[in-house]
C-alpha cells in the first residue's frame, strides 16, 4: 500500500509541528470544531495579525482526506469570526514559535493589504467547459494540424476573456486559468462583496443562456483560498 503523503517538513528536532490553518484581523473568538488529526485550536498574535493553529507531536502531520477536510472546517467556521481572513494553504506547518514568528513578521504589511482586499467579500468559482473536441482528419498534414490547433489556441483565449471580464467587472478581484485541458476554456476565481452576489449569479446565468453549448459549474461561496498571497502562507 502507498504511503501517505506526508506535511509539515519545517518540523524541528523536538519532534513538533504548529501547524497554520489561517490568518485574520478582529478574530472574536474560535469555532467549536476541532483541528486536523483532532487537535485543539489555538490562537497566536504577530504584528497585530491573529493566527489560528493547533500543535501536533511527530515531526509530520499525514496528508489525508480526512485532513483536508479537517483543515476546511475550520476555515469555513472563521469566516463568521473575523473582520477579514486569508486561509493558509493545506499542510503548512512550522517548527516552533520563531519559525511561525519570522514567517509572519517578513510579510505583515503583505499579508495586511491581502487582507483589506479581502474583507467582506466571499470567493464564486467558475468553470467553464466546451464539449469533446473532434479528432483531426486522418489525412491532415502536419502544417494543416499545426495551424488549427493555433486557430483553437486563439478561440479559446478569445472566448474565455468574453466569459471572464464581464464577471470580473462583478467582482472586487479576479483570477483565471485558460486550457488546463482542451475542454476547460475557463478557471475563475472571483471575490465578490455579499451585497452583488445575485448580480453575479445572474450573469453567470445569462451567460450560460447566451451560449448554450457549453457547460457552465459555479461553486461557492467559499472564503477566499485564491486570493491568499503565495509563498509561505
Amino acid at each position: 500500500m502507498a504511503r501517505a503523503p506526508r506535511v509539515g517538513r519545517d518540523a524541528g528536532a523536538a519532534g513538533r509541528v504548529i501547524y497554520l490553518y489561517a490568518i485574520a484581523e478582529e478574530l472574536t473568538g474560535l469555532p467549536d470544531v476541532r483541528g486536523v488529526d483532532g487537535a485543539p485550536l489555538g490562537r497566536r498574535s504577530v504584528e497585530g495579525l491573529d493566527l489560528v493553529v493547533s500543535e501536533h507531536d511527530g515531526a509530520e502531520v499525514a496528508a489525508s482526506e480526512e485532513a483536508v477536510l479537517a483543515h476546511a472546517r475550520v476555515v469555513e467556521g472563521l469566516v463568521e469570526r473575523a473582520d477579514a481572513l486569508l486561509p493558509a494553504r493545506f499542510g503548512r506547518g512550522f517548527r516552533d514559535e520563531a519559525a511561525l514568528r519570522d514567517a509572519i513578521e517578513g510579510r505583515a504589511a503583505s499579508l495586511r493589504d491581502a487582507l483589506a482586499q479581502v474583507r467582506g467579500c466571499v470567493e464564486i468559482g467558475v468553470r467553464v467547459l466546451a464539449a469533446e473536441p473532434a479528432p483531426p482528419p486522418a489525412t491532415e498534414s502536419g502544417r494543416a494540424y499545426m495551424e488549427a490547433r493555433l486557430a483553437r489556441s486563439e478561440e479559446t483565449e478569445r472566448l474565455a476573456r468574453e466569459l471572464h471580464e464581464p464577471l470580473a467587472a462583478l467582482a472586487r478581484a479576479a483570477t483565471r486559468t485558460v486550457g488546463a485541458t482542451p475542454r476547460l476554456l475557463l478557471s475563475g476565481a472571483y471575490l465578490v462583496e455579499p451585497g452583488a452576489l445575485e448580480a453575479f449569479r445572474r450573469r453567470v446565468d445569462e451567460l450560460e443562456a447566451e451560449h448554450s453549448e457549453l457547460t457552465f459549474v459555479s461553486t461557492g461561496p467559499w472564503p477566499p483560498y485564491s486570493f491568499a498571497p503565495g509563498g509561505e502562507t
